[in-house]
């Protein structure tokens, strides 16, 4: 069956693959590290097996320039694909006839269309969870959970500074008001983003009057654990709000989301001040944290203004790549490892990259549906060449006579992409049960967490005895 047949034929409910079912099993067999078909190209490389493609050299052009965003892979390498090749044939995934040719085997078969069906199922809970409506769901909840927990620890420890950030919190409800009626219901995007950026902006000023204040006059501040405790929360979960919404926002291409992702990191700031100025505080040092919420103030100043002045522009003008979130490292850091190993590979021309990019995308958007891109519809031959243009003028690399070579710069960054490349893939190598140096960190921090919370009183008594 072609992929379309495969996709008219697919359900949810026929075809989920559950982590106890056979076809999970089947591809944590073929699959190292998370058993997953996108962590690497191997499964591209059955894909045009299955497509017809029975010709290795063949095969290796068509490999040359595929695009998937969820791989830590630089791009395909004619050593990939031998390699490939060589692990297929181990594991009897495919055979080779007395001709040369290249079949799969039934194993091979059941695998591709597994994978394929897997792809197609983890997606439709990928668009789910990328969506305008969870994210705005999400938002609410966690600002409701955080302003309860803030508020009533303001109370109970008599913080004014922790009661203030709550009900701010209790205030950020009303930029999901703005985007859902502005934005989502009556399509004045610009608008809602301008009145977001301007809410951020008057958060700033009212941070920076405070600040002045408390330098003039500074009142001791009681650093507690609770304090500490619901300071690292916060960070934490406006650090998962901030991914989500600037990611939603940009596959969405929502101005009012975008916006609102430069709010959290705000958010973000705050509360990283907060913490450093408790700190200073054990040691009786209170103008620290005037200090910060100062220099705070400033950034958003910067940042807010800048966005202003984009979103200000005349309509045809604007460029909505201009606004800068959190998200573009996933895209850029793909792009530019794709662009730099793609002209360290061969000898390319501008338009010759870019129908390479179109090509790949296209093919990996066929084979792994949502983690080729992630569902950022607009990523497209106009952004790669924004991009390109970017690490142009940023000296990564120069052209000449039509064609593009990488600088000392963009050599540096091809070869600390590989680094990082190379050291994935050696993690995702299985050796059995083990326990990795982030499983230990996690366990460490919750062990931590526990402590802090049991000894509270205890901790409350040492800190105030400073």
């Amino acid at each position: 069956m072609s992929f379309a047949e495969l996709k008219a034929n697919y359900t949810r409910k026929k075809h989920g693959v559950s982590h106890r079912s056979e076809e999970y099993k089947l591809m944590a067999k073929h699959y190292p590290g998370r058993h997953e078909p996108h962590d690497n190209f191997m499964y591209a490389f059955l894909c045009l097996i299955y497509e017809g493609e029975d010709k290795i050299d063949r095969i290796k052009k068509r490999m040359r320039p595929l695009f998937i965003a969820a791989t830590k892979q630089v791009l395909v390498t004619n050593e990939d694909v031998e390699e490939y090749f060589l692990i297929a044939k181990k594991e009897q995934l495919i055979k080779v006839n007395s001709e040369g040719s290249i079949e799969l085997t039934e194993e091979g078969k059941r695998l591709v269309e597994v994978s394929y069906y897997h792809n197609l199922y983890t997606s439709h809970f990928m668009r789910i969870f990328f969506s305008t409506k969870t994210v705005m769901a999400t938002t609410a909840f966690v600002l409701i959970i955080l302003s309860i927990m803030k508020i009533l620890t303001g109370l109970q420890l008599g913080s004014q500074a922790m009661l203030t950030e709550g009900f701010e919190n209790l205030t950020d409800l009303i930029k999901i008001g703005i985007i859902v009626v502005l934005s989502l219901m009556l399509k004045k995007d610009k608008l809602a983003s301008i009145i977001i950026i301007g809410m951020m902006l008057f958060t700033g000023f009212s941070l920076a009057w405070s600040g002045f204040e408390a330098l003039l006059s500074p009142d001791p501040i009681v650093p507690t654990v609770q304090a500490y405790i619901i300071g690292i929360v916060s960070i934490v979960l406006t650090v998962g709000l901030l991914f989500l919404k600037s990611m939603v926002g940009r596959i969405s291409g929502n101005l009012s989301l975008l916006s609102d992702s430069k709010d959290a990191s705000l958010n973000i700031r705050i509360s990283v001040g907060v913490l450093i100025g408790l700190t200073f505080a054990i040691f009786n040092i209170y103008f620290i944290d005037a200090l910060i919420g100062i220099i705070i103030a400033i950034l958003v100043f910067i940042d807010g203004i800048t966005i202003i002045r984009e979103l200000l522009v005349k309509e045809e003008d604007f460029d909505i790549t201009s606004i800068k979130v959190f998200a573009d490292n996933l895209y850029n850091t793909r792009l530019t490892a794709y662009i730099i190993g793609s002209i360290r590979r061969e000898d390319l021309t501008l338009e010759e990259l870019l129908s390479n990019f179109k090509k790949g995308l296209s093919a990996g958007r066929l084979y792994y549906e949502g983690f080729a891109d992630f569902f950022y519809s607009d990523l497209d031959v106009d952004t790669a060449k924004k991009h390109l243009d970017r690490l142009i003028e940023g000296k990564y690399m120069e052209e000449r006579k039509g064609t593009l070579y990488l600088t000392q710069k963009g050599l540096k960054a091809f070869y600390k992409a590989k680094e990082r490349e190379f050291r994935q893939r050696a993690q995702n190598i299985a050796q059995g049960p083990s326990v990795t140096p982030k499983v230990i960190s996690c366990i460490a921090f919750i062990i931590l967490f526990i402590l802090l919370i049991i000894f509270t009183p205890q901790l409350n008594q040492w800190l105030s005895s400073f």
